[in-house]
């Protein structure tokens, strides 16, 4: 796939996450209203197109540290969720002013990775996510980052955007980041070129974060990727450059990163295990190994040792014994209970717990495998 081949795929998309990330609209003393200005009026083109569009958006923390006259971003994260917290209804108030002038309705969504990670609420996200589409409201997601601990967070709304494309079933994901897309070195580099297309093979260099982001480069291709390995279009465009979206759509010389889409793409739910923080791990045997690389369910007996104190029903890696991820998926027993079965054949759990859920661990429907560990 080649860079005009991707755009009239990315024409045809129907529904589509934007993410707005800091680099792009915050600054020093809040957030730049003419470069959000430009990109909402962008925004309301495509809807007039007929595209659905969702708006992954950070900036809270900018319009806290405004709201404050901070001009350093504190390191800690307390302060960092205070400053979410007095600075998100200031942001969501900009975003109501500036679709408003279109007659445009948006709905505010916080989401932390529970939501995410917890399939019922993942479900119930989902159906509020799709109703206000189907009601030609506007969502803006942020993650909620006032009630998340460090260990439990996406981190970054690179992430989070990934993630709602899977949750909202889109077709397209637009990174918009402070750069033209992704360099073959630091940009700041004098013999620095644009990297027009990625694969999960394209060899980067990395550079440093964003000041008023939590992300940076690295963040973006990995949502770019993972986007890319579900089969679904991605790509890195500045955002600061006026009229960016437009172009992005219409005009054949604007400059871009794009992730080409694999082949043979992720089913949304593997999708969804793959990529869910881990509740423990199962260490596994050779035979076992072999087993799920052809897609077969892991039996008690391929187990040979178990972390971490998870439960029934939560997602854990399948390591070997080297340490190399082999898979993730749904547990159908409790730490305790795998330490009790493992080694065993299925037709003993029974005798040994006093009850059965499943002959398998974990079933090969619930199972994501990585590729080459």
């Amino acid at each position: 796939m080649d860079k005009r081949e991707f755009r009239e795929k990315l024409k045809q998309a129907k529904r589509v996450v934007i993410k707005i990330g800091s680099g792009v609209i915050a600054e020093e003393d809040g957030i730049n209203i003419e470069i959000l200005e430009n990109i909402t009026n962008s925004i309301n083109e495509l809807i007039n197109q007929g595209k659905e569009i969702i708006i992954v958006s950070s900036g809270a923390v900018a319009c806290g540290m405004n709201i404050l006259n901070l001009k350093k971003r504190p390191d800690n994260i307390v302060s960092l969720q205070a400053l979410a917290g007095i600075g998100q209804p200031k942001l969501i108030d900009i975003y109501e002013k500036l679709f408003e002038k279109y007659g445009l309705k948006i709905a505010q969504l916080l989401i932390t990775i529970d939501d995410i990670q917890n399939r019922r609420r993942f479900i119930n996200a989902k159906n509020a996510l799709l109703t206000l589409i189907k009601w030609k409201i506007i969502p803006i997601i942020n993650e909620n980052d006032t009630v998340v601990i460090k260990e439990l967070r996406f981190g970054d709304n690179d992430n989070l955007s990934f993630h709602i494309l899977n949750l909202a079933e889109a077709d397209a994901l637009i990174i918009l980041s402070n750069i033209d897309g992704v360099y073959s070195k630091k940009p700041t580099d004098k013999d620095a070129v644009l990297i027009e297309k990625i694969t999960k093979e394209t060899d980067i260099e990395i550079g440093e974060n964003s000041k008023l982001g939590s992300g940076g480069i690295k963040t973006k291709i990995e949502a770019g990727l993972n986007s890319a390995e579900t089969g679904k279009l991605a790509c890195i465009i500045n955002g600061k450059r006026k009229d960016s979206l437009r172009k992005l759509f219409e005009e054949d010389e604007f400059e871009f990163t794009f992730f080409e889409p694999t082949k043979n793409p992720l089913k949304s739910r593997k999708s969804w295990i793959l990529n869910c923080s881990p509740s423990g791990v199962v260490v596994i045997d050779d035979g076992a190994k072999e087993s799920i690389r052809k897609h077969k369910s892991l039996l008690p007996s391929g187990v040979v040792k178990v972390f971490g104190g998870f439960g029934r029903g939560d997602i854990i890696n399948i390591e070997d014994k080297e340490g190399r991820l082999i898979a993730k998926g749904i547990t159908n027993y409790d730490s305790s209970e795998i330490e009790k079965i493992k080694g065993k054949h299925s037709k003993e759990i029974v005798n040994i717990l006093g009850y059965k859920y499943s002959d398998d661990i974990i079933h090969t429907d619930n199972m994501s495998v990585v590729e080459d560990g």
